[in-house]
């Protein structure tokens, strides 16, 4: 089921469709559980999904997503990253098993204290995306399709 949800919001994060809420008409739990975790927070927007809420948004200067149950608990954070800030032995297997590949983006994916990367790369029309661990392991994510 985790990996489920977590290929559901990468989905998202790369950019699927949806449509934006009006801040009134929110749960009060997770408007709350949002104002108390990201207080200062700038240009939220809303996007409600099927089994889940997304607010983008701007904090310490940087884009953030959070994604947060319909009943308002903080499911996760992403970011998009610096490719050439992940761990060096990642760096090395991605430029050697997929020299083919252009980098769209990167980026990192908090949960419940575990933190993994997403590397999407495309070449002409194959999209992969790479999950890589903290630790700099690098596997194919399985729940992109």
């Amino acid at each position: 089921m985790k990996k489920l949800l977590l290929a559901a919001l990468i989905v998202v994060a790369a950019g699927s469709s949806a449509f934006a809420l009006d801040v009134n008409t929110l749960n009060a739990k997770v408007k709350t559980n949002f104002e108390a975790r990201f207080y200062g927070a700038q240009n939220v927007q809303w996007k409600l999904q099927e089994d889940f809420i997304k607010a983008s948004f701007t904090y310490a200067d940087q884009p953030v997503e959070a994604f947060f149950t319909t009943d308002g608990e903080l499911i996760g954070l992403s970011r998009k990253m610096d490719y050439q800030k992940l761990p060096l032995n990642a760096l090395q297997k991605i430029k050697t098993d997929y020299a083919r590949y252009q980098v769209v983006e990167a980026i990192e994916f908090e949960r419940e204290g575990d933190k993994n990367y997403y590397v999407s790369l495309k070449e002409g029309t194959s999209v992969k995306i790479l999950e890589v661990s903290l630790y700099g392991s690098v596997s194919v994510f399985r729940g992109f399709k």
